[in-house]
């Protein structure tokens, strides 16, 4: 009895072990052993980070033999975070420029180099909009200072909360200048945010998008909202500052109803992030799957598909040959994008 005990609970270790090794992405999705249960961790459903996600999802599940997709809500850096642990999220989405800082130990990532993430690829520019309503009297950053404004710039530590307390100190003001001179900031997710920038409670919102952030265009449709310029002597001091970010662009003119005028802003790119442990072959067939997928990527994402490039997908990544999943460069090396 003692003996049938012991190989019980070796078959039972062996079962945890190899649901264990599924969650990090074993050999079972492309014609392994059996399901592969894979959760993605996105952005707030109110972001252009989810239907991007979903539909990444699905056209993994489509190409990749056993392959399960559990979409969840999460946020730029602690996207990175909970992909580097591996446990809770084996793949997820994040800025370009955070991911600089999360493999070198810098920024907000001072001193925690996050050495288990790797990056599939670079995807599209992601704008940061800083939004108000349109019949706002707030015309600047500046008046939204001087006039005491409220915003929700999303939860702390987020990238859209880190782009804020960057441009805001660009500006010359820290956060603690800012409450003294009567700005409120508050936190929340950006479906929150939005709903409350549409009710009056707060005056604007940052938020990224590409160029358009999903859940202010739907308020746009019927109430009419408008993107504050960043000056060009704050994005001058954002890229002297070296945090990554791209300062050249512009949200061009007609992304919201009645935005005549092209809108200078900070850009940043949206990569996307795996677990350095995942099966070489699953995350191969990953990369693969949304390379050959553009058209219909483009066809259902079109504001964010159009800007995807397998070529730009190599090269926006920071030393791509180091961290670039080997999975993922596989696939670059067979296309001809990376030597």
């Amino acid at each position: 009895m003692r003996k049938l005990r012991l190989r019980l609970l070796f078959v039972a270790s062996v079962i945890g072990m190899m649901i264990v090794l599924a969650g990090c992405g074993g050999s079972e999705g492309t014609g392994g052993q059996g399901p592969v249960n894979h959760a993605h961790i996105s952005g707030p459903t109110g972001s252009g980070w989810y239907p991007m996600s979903v539909l990444f999802a699905d056209i993994w599940m489509d190409e990749l033999d056993n392959f399960n997709v559990t979409v969840v809500e999460g946020g730029a850096i602690g996207n990175i975070r909970e992909v580097n642990r591996g446990e809770d999220a084996q793949s997820g989405f994040a800025f370009a420029s955070d991911f600089a800082d999360a493999v070198q130990g810098t920024g907000v990532f001072e001193g925690e180099v996050q050495e288990n993430v790797r990056a599939i690829g670079a995807l599209y520019p992601a704008w940061w909009n800083f939004v108000v309503m349109d019949d706002s009297p707030i015309q600047s950053l500046e008046d939204f200072i001087q006039q005491g404004g409220h915003t929700i710039p999303g939860n702390p530590g987020d990238a859209s909360e880190l782009t804020t307390r960057r441009v805001f100190e660009a500006m010359g003001y820290t956060y603690e200048d800012l409450e003294k001179l009567g700005v409120r900031i508050s936190y929340g997710s950006y479906s929150d945010a939005a709903t409350q920038l549409r009710d009056g409670i707060i005056d604007m919102v940052v938020q990224g998008g590409a160029p358009e952030v999903v859940g202010l265009s739907e308020i746009d449709a019927s109430r009419p909202v408008r993107p504050l310029p960043i000056p060009d002597d704050v994005l001058q001091a954002l890229d002297e500052a070296g945090y990554g970010y791209t300062v050249d662009m512009v949200i061009p003119a007609g992304t919201y109803r009645n935005q005549t005028e092209d809108i200078p802003t900070v850009v940043t790119m949206s990569i996307l992030i795996v677990h350095k442990d995942m099966d070489e072959e699953i995350v191969y067939q990953m990369t693969k799957a949304l390379w050959e997928n553009l058209d219909r990527i483009r066809d259902e994402q079109p504001g964010r598909g159009q800007w995807m490039d397998a070529e730009r997908g190599y090269t926006e990544i920071v030393n791509p040959e180091e961290n670039i999943h080997p999975g993922a460069l596989r696939y670059y090396k067979e296309i001809g994008v990376a030597e």
